[in-house]
């Protein structure tokens, strides 16, 4: 669908500073209209950060491969896979991508065993496959822990997204979708490079959580520092105040123009993002990071509880003064 236009009220489609903006917008038109001070909008209160990693790394060590390298494997692929491990290059590898490599390694190893040259070896071989199945738990969590590009993926953005793009959005998201669904049945030969670098590559995803969580935490302050509306357009009184038909004008031009718009494309993105951010939580070993990726899954659905929340002030407003916000 390429870019989304957020803002539609502005010549030629052109964007504010970021998607949020127009809820800053929709506050000073507000304020100029009751001729009072604009609200106070900010982010805060700020979310839980993503665990650290050191909150992360599972308890103990990995087995060393000293037992491995001490055995004759030159015969089959598990000696060169633990000579290239052991390289400079191999030592750089990180998170999922030392995951991915163990597997591969343990699926060597079996064939190993099974090759005639290793008749003299077999025994240490069954022992040190059964002790690298094992650790493939304490591996996982590893991966979990240390993948910066996994990491950067799921860390809310410090600045929300300039414009909503479903060509930018849907690289990265399936991306994730993809590397979570081998993480439910992980194998040696899947494209994870591939999906990391994407991930990596990509801030999408981060200022889209940003931007969602800026958009509900903006809304429920301004909606909590509206006055009564109402009484601030007099409509207490017979007929319909001049003040009370501008602030119906600032709420459709504004309000379902503008923020209401955004609020529908970032919700529509959310709900494509949240099966991703469930199903991860359920393949994270790590309690803290379960529940980091289940508040942030739930983001969507809470955006689109303030934004209702925020609508019915103003309902009762027209309402109170007899019309409704389809009316001219």
């Amino acid at each position: 669908m390429g870019l989304i236009c957020i803002n539609v009220s502005l010549p030629g489609c052109s964007q504010p500073d970021n998607v949020v903006s127009s809820v800053d917008t929709l506050n000073q038109r507000i304020a100029s209209t009751l001729n009072t001070p604009p609200a106070t909008l900010n982010y805060t209160p700020r979310p839980e950060p993503m665990p650290a990693v050191r909150e992360l790394k599972p308890i103990g060590e990995p087995a060393g491969m000293s037992f491995l390298i001490s055995l004759q494997l030159g015969h089959c692929s598990a000696g060169q896979l633990i000579a290239e491990r052991n390289s400079s290059l191999g030592r750089l590898e990180d998170g999922l991508m030392r995951y991915q490599d163990d597997l591969a390694l343990l699926t060597a190893l079996k064939s190993c065993a099974e090759h005639s040259d290793s008749a003299p070896i077999k025994t240490e071989l069954e022992q040190a496959i059964a002790d690298k199945r094992q650790q493939l738990a304490y591996d996982k969590a590893q991966g979990f822990a240390t993948d910066k590009a996994l990491r950067h993926a799921l860390t809310v953005s410090n600045t929300p997204l300039s414009v909503i793009s479903d060509s930018r959005f849907e690289p990265p998201l399936n991306a994730l979708k993809q590397l979570t669904e081998w993480l439910q049945q992980p194998t040696a030969d899947a494209q994870l490079a591939n999906w990391r670098q994407q991930l990596a590559q990509s801030d999408y995803l981060p200022r889209l959580m940003r931007s969602t969580i800026e958009m509900r935490l903006k809304l429920q302050q301004l909606q909590q520092q509206l006055p009564s509306l109402t009484r601030a357009a007099g409509c207490n009184a017979r007929g319909v105040p001049e003040r009370a038909s501008i602030l119906q004008n600032v709420f459709m031009q504004f309000f379902i123009s503008e923020v209401q718009v955004t609020l529908a494309a970032l919700t529509t993105q959310y709900q494509q993002l949240k099966p991703v951010l469930e199903n991860l939580a359920d393949q994270t070993p790590q309690t803290a990071l379960k529940l980091y990726l289940t508040e942030l899954s739930l983001q969507g659905e809470q955006l689109t509880e303030a934004s209702k929340a925020f609508v019915q002030p103003w309902q009762q407003l027209f309402a109170d003064c007899g019309f409704t916000p389809g009316a001219d």
